[in-house]
C-alpha cells in the first residue's frame, strides 16, 4: 500500500467531528506505528535486556 493510500485510509476512518490537531496527531501516530514496523522487519530492534542496560548507564 503506498504512503498516500494509507494515509487516505486513516482519515476515511476518523471521525467527522474530529479536529484538525487530532487528525494530524493520528497521522503522526500512524506514521511512527509504519516506522517502527518497518525497523522491526529490517532487525532494528533492542532486546528488553538492551535497552534495560541503556537506562542503566544513564
Amino acid at each position: 500500500m503506498s504512503d498516500k493510500q494509507l494515509v487516505l485510509n486513516t482519515v476515511q476512518n476518523i471521525d467527522d467531528t474530529s479536529s484538525y490537531e487530532e487528525i494530524l496527531y493520528t497521522l503522526y501516530t500512524q506514521l511512527e506505528v509504519q516506522k517502527g514496523i518497518k525497523d522491526m522487519e529490517e532487525g532494528n530492534t533492542k532486546t528488553s535486556n538492551e535497552v534495560k542496560e541503556i537506562i542503566d548507564k544513564w
